[in-house]
C-alpha cells in the first residue's frame, strides 16, 4: 500500500514541493525500505499505535499547511498542493479534497451501505477525514498532541466548526473502502469504538447529532429526502447495527488495543 500511495503522491509535483515523512510504527515489512526509495523521510519506532506515529510524524515535520495523509488511499501530490492553496488564504483552519470510494470489486451489501453513508451530514458538511486532512498553523494550534485513542479522525473533526473546515471539492483523494461485508463491520467496529472512547475522554460531543431529541437519525433523514436510497436501508442498518453493537461489547471489555483488520482493501501502502 505505502508504494501505491507514495506513487500518487509524486503525482503532479516537483522535488521539493512536498515534504514526505512515513512513520513506520512496529512495521515488520518493506515499509521503510520502499519509502526511503520513493525518498521520503522515515521514522521508525518498535511502538505499535497510530496516535504514537501521528505524533511523531508531527515531531518531524516543519512544515505548514501539514496534512496527514493514511497510507492506504490514493491523493495526487498536485491535489494537496492545491488544498494547501485553500489553507494559505486563512479563511480555513482544516481543509481536505473531496473524498471518492472506489467501489471495483465489492460486495453489493458495502456498495449500498456506503451509498447512504456519502449522503450523510458528516459525509457532506465540509467533510475532513477518512484518510486524509489538512490543517494550517493555526488549525494545528487548536491541539497539543493526538491522544492516546483510535479514533484520530474523530478528533480532528472535532477540533473544528463546519466554518472552519472546507472540503476543496476541484480536487479527490481515492479510498477503497472494504469489499466484503465482514471486513466491512471489522472497519466499522474500530469506528465506532474509537467513537465512543473519544467520548469517554470528554475529547468530542457527547451526544452525537443522530440521539438528539426530536431529530431523525441521520441516514432515515437521508433517506427521506432521497427514496431512491430506500434500497439501501438494509445494508446500512444491518451493518451498523452489527457494528456498534461489536463495539461496545469491545469498549466494555477493555479491548480497545485491538486492532481489527480489513485484509481485503490492502491492495499493495504518511503524513506528508
Amino acid at each position: 500500500m505505502i508504494g501505491r500511495c507514495l506513487t500518487r503522491l509524486a503525482d503532479g509535483v516537483h522535488p521539493g514541493d512536498l515534504d514526505i515523512v512515513v512513520v513506520c510504527n512496529g512495521c515488520t515489512d518493506r515499509t521503510a525500505e520502499l519509502a526511503r526509495a520513493a525518498g521520503a523521510r522515515v521514522v521508525e519506532t518498535p511502538t505499535p499505535g497510530k496516535a504514537g506515529a501521528l505524533n511523531l510524524g508531527d515531531d518531524t515535520a516543519t512544515g505548514f499547511p501539514r496534512f496527514y495523509v493514511d497510507a492506504d488511499i490514493e491523493v495526487r501530490g498536485a491535489d494537496l498542493l492545491r488544498v494547501a492553496e485553500v489553507l494559505r488564504e486563512g479563511k480555513v483552519l482544516a481543509a481536505a479534497p473531496r473524498i471518492r470510494l472506489d467501489t471495483a470489486g465489492v460486495s453489493r451489501i458495502v456498495r449500498d451501505y456506503y451509498r447512504i453513508w456519502l449522503e450523510l451530514p458528516y459525509a457532506r458538511d465540509h467533510h475532513i477525514g477518512s484518510g486524509v486532512m489538512g490543517v494550517s498553523a493555526a488549525g494545528r494550534a487548536r491541539f497539543d498532541r493526538f491522544p492516546d485513542a483510535i479514533a484520530d479522525d474523530f478528533f480532528l473533526y472535532h477540533r473544528f466548526t463546519s466554518d472552519e473546515r472546507r472540503t476543496v471539492s476541484d480536487v479527490e483523494f481515492v479510498v477503497h473502502p472494504a469489499r466484503t461485508t465482514r471486513d466491512l463491520v471489522l472497519r466499522k467496529i474500530r469506528v465506532y469504538a474509537g467513537n465512543i472512547q473519544m467520548r469517554q475522554l470528554a475529547l468530542a460531543p457527547v451526544a452525537a447529532a443522530h440521539t438528539r431529541t426530536g431529530r431523525l437519525p441521520d441516514w432515515l433523514a437521508v433517506v427521506r429526502a432521497s427514496p431512491a436510497l430506500a434500497t439501501a436501508v438494509p445494508a446500512y442498518v444491518a451493518v451498523s447495527g452489527a457494528a456498534q453493537l461489536l463495539a461496545r461489547r469491545k469498549v466494555r471489555r477493555g479491548q480497545l488495543g485491538t486492532w481489527e483488520r480489513d485484509a481485503s482493501s490492502r491492495v499493495t501502502g504518511a503524513a506528508a
